[in-house]
């Protein structure tokens, strides 16, 4: 049984749906790393547009 994490009343258990609040839980994990990458081309395209939008390039 993988640990999850409430993001609403941000408590951890190992149930699909807190027992405190009722909502949803998700893995605390991030995704796993992929050499083939399907969306790192728009990921990099997008962070140096922001970039460029806050003057650092």
């Amino acid at each position: 049984m993988p640990l999850r994490y409430c993001r609403k009343c941000r408590e951890y258990t190992l149930e699909e749906e807190c027992p405190k609040c009722g909502g949803g839980t998700v893995k605390p994990y991030p995704p796993r790393f992929s050499p083939d990458d399907r969306y790192g081309r728009y990921r990099r395209m997008l962070k140096k547009e922001s970039m460029k939008g806050e003057g650092y390039v």
